[in-house]
């Protein structure tokens, strides 16, 4: 997994910077850093746990979790006020999920990711001082790390999963740019269930400060 982060990270990296020489001083290049807010949705989910009796999420209750976020972002303009801007970010995420019925438990879920968006950029408003812009597109994640707690379920071995390692979900949102610097905040929904074995899809949102080390 490590090794398609790092090749995803080169491509990433030597796309940037091939578009920033056929550019001719359209390419921008930055850091940023911010907070994650994510949250599972189960209202959805079936049968987790299959024997002697069975188990839905029917009457689960969801509650956000909150992260940070760490990484860099380059911006390739492409025609007028239209721009593409991807990123790498590692981002903190989880939920908790609080059970009623006969299992009356909390239950909480944490992992990292490596997060790539492909976003299309757009800036919307001019006002010399500052500009506003929108942002959108799709969000591949890779898991880096994880802890999940639902064996703590009545000691259910059975209803522990694994994260999926690659998730797909889409991101849009908007900022102010004041110079060199971004304030931005997006909002991520999952495209499918995050989760090995349950229907569980999680979203986020983002609040971040972003800084462009160079504008070429």
């Amino acid at each position: 997994m490590k090794k398609k982060i790092f090749l995803l990270s080169m491509m990433l990296i030597g796309t940037a910077f091939m578009f920033s020489t056929v550019a001719q001083g359209r390419f921008a290049l930055g850091i940023k850093a911010g907070y994650n807010s994510s949250k599972f949705r189960t209202d959805n989910a079936g049968t987790i746990i299959s024997g002697e009796q069975e188990y839905t999420f029917s009457d689960a209750k969801d509650e956000a979790k909150g992260g940070l976020m760490l990484g860099a972002f380059a911006r390739i303009k492409l025609i007028n006020n239209l721009s593409f801007q991807p990123e790498i970010l590692y981002v903190k995420k989880g939920g908790e999920t609080n059970f009623s019925g006969e299992f009356n438990n909390t239950v909480n879920t944490e992992y990292h990711t490596w997060d790539i968006p492909l976003l299309a950029h757009l800036k919307l408003i001019d006002l010399k001082v500052f500009n506003i812009y929108g942002v959108g597109g799709p969000m591949a994640s890779f898991v880096a790390s994880e802890e999940n707690k639902w064996g703590d379920i009545n000691n259910y071995d059975s209803a522990s999963e694994n994260m999926k390692n690659a998730q797909w979900s889409f991101q849009a949102g908007g900022g102010l740019e004041i110079g060199k610097v971004n304030l931005d905040v997006r909002y991520s929904w999952g495209l499918g269930d995050s989760s090995t074995e349950l229907k569980r899809v999680n979203n986020n949102l983002t609040f971040s400060v972003a800084y462009k080390i160079f504008d070429l």
